[in-house]
């Protein structure tokens, strides 16, 4: 790698610009492999374990076994990145406001994934090279003194950052490109429907089928053309041929969040007290949320982990699905939106002061109480937390620190 950097505002001809106190460019370019692998991923390697094995009288006896627990791959490559930045370093306004921008592209040739398998093989996956995936983005990082006084000050920094990847290239395979009769006119390299990988999109691109609502009583013979009933979500036959295939799939979203902000604010007042607090957003990801189709709970006298609406015919909904509803020939999943800010990280602290805490023998002391994930907003995911999926704890704590 190489880096080059040059603080301009050094330069003699801006020796009359008394706004901008610091301004450097930056540029580097750098190759880089990937360490962040188990050290046996391409080796096939043996499992050891018991099953159960009814013999002839009927009776059961246990068995160990040994058996390969993950494919060998001969031909896995070493991953390689090349990344080119380009970064501003700035501050002005007396050095009141500082901070950053950087904007980069990098291209990853031989990308290691998990490449599913059909279940004939006898594994769910094998790691695998993807040939290449391109990377842009830029981030940006300002911090800001925005009072300064002897008995209150008030901080503030932000960042923000998005980053975009496209496949551009997959395995290497080709296939004939066909005009409207079935005539071959050229031919294109093969997308992976069975990874959901695709040429000229991301990554995390979701390509599925599409549900645009609920059926209603009203449109119940429509309906049983594709093998549900009102009650059961509304897949969109995109071709109108009355049935559910890869060509009714569709470009929906991404997995990823599109960008990413935080912002953080800390105050000191009256000279001891110490106050801050954090806000970050992940913004513009989808999530699958199949609970929607009320079919989690298979036991009527059995209660679900989380209170879920249901459609009825005197409850018609449009999101959620009747209980135990049915798919009919399609496969496919809800999504919802899974952007979301949370408060985290409030914090406000007493610091002793010192003529007092030397009578002690003290040489300082602090009290503290901190509140993490306080508090969420997410506009249209409503199951568990929307970042991690689960329920999240809001942690409370009180402490205290000295040295003597």
């Amino acid at each position: 790698s190489a880096a080059l950097g040059w603080v301009f505002t050094d330069e003699s001809f801006m020796e009359n610009v008394s706004w901008l106190n610091y301004g450097k460019f930056r540029v580097s370019y750098g190759l880089n492999g990937n360490r962040d692998i188990g050290r046996y991923i391409a080796l096939a390697d043996l499992q050891s374990g018991k099953y159960l094995h009814v013999l002839p009288d009927g009776t059961v006896t246990q068995v160990s076994q040994l058996y390969v627990n993950n494919m060998q791959n001969k031909l896995m490559r070493w991953e390689s990145t090349t990344a080119f930045n380009i970064g501003l370093d700035f501050a002005f306004a007396k050095n009141r406001i500082d901070g950053g921008i950087d904007v980069y592209r990098s291209k990853t040739t031989d990308l290691l994934v998990q490449h599913s398998l059909p279940d004939v093989t006898g594994f769910s996956a094998i790691w695998d090279n993807l040939g290449q995936v391109d990377n842009r983005g830029f981030e940006l990082n300002l911090n800001s003194k925005n009072i300064q006084h002897e008995n209150f000050s008030w901080n503030t920094s932000i960042n923000f950052s998005l980053n975009r990847n496209k496949i551009v290239h997959l395995y290497g395979a080709m296939e004939d490109i066909l005009d409207d009769n079935g005539n071959v006119i050229g031919q294109k390299e093969k997308d992976d429907k069975g990874n959901k990988w695709f040429i000229g999109h991301a990554l995390d691109a979701i390509w599925d089928q599409k549900a645009v609502g609920i059926w209603q009583e009203k449109d119940r013979v429509e309906a049983d053309k594709y093998g549900v009933q009102p009650g059961d979500f509304h897949v969109l036959d995109v071709n109108n041929d009355s049935k559910y295939t890869d060509d009714d799939r569709l470009f929906l979203g991404y997995t990823e969040p599109r960008f990413r902000w935080t912002l953080r604010n800390e105050f000191t007042f009256l000279k001891n007290f110490n106050f801050s607090f954090l806000i970050y957003s992940y913004w513009g990801h989808m999530a699958a949320y199949n609970q929607a189709k009320n079919r989690s709970n298979a036991f009527p006298d059995r209660v679900n982990s989380y209170a879920l609406p249901f459609w009825t015919p005197e409850n018609p909904l449009n999101n959620y699905a009747r209980l135990f509803s049915s798919d009919g020939g399609a496969s496919y999943n809800i999504y919802r939106k899974r952007s979301f800010m949370r408060l985290d990280n409030i914090a406000l602290a007493y610091n002793i002061p010192q003529d007092l805490i030397r009578r002690i023998h003290v040489q300082d002391m602090k009290f503290y109480f901190t509140v993490k994930n306080a508090a969420v907003y997410a506009p249209d995911w409503v199951f568990w937390d929307p970042e991690n999926g689960g329920p999240t704890p809001r942690i409370y704590t009180l402490g205290i620190n000295f040295n003597l």
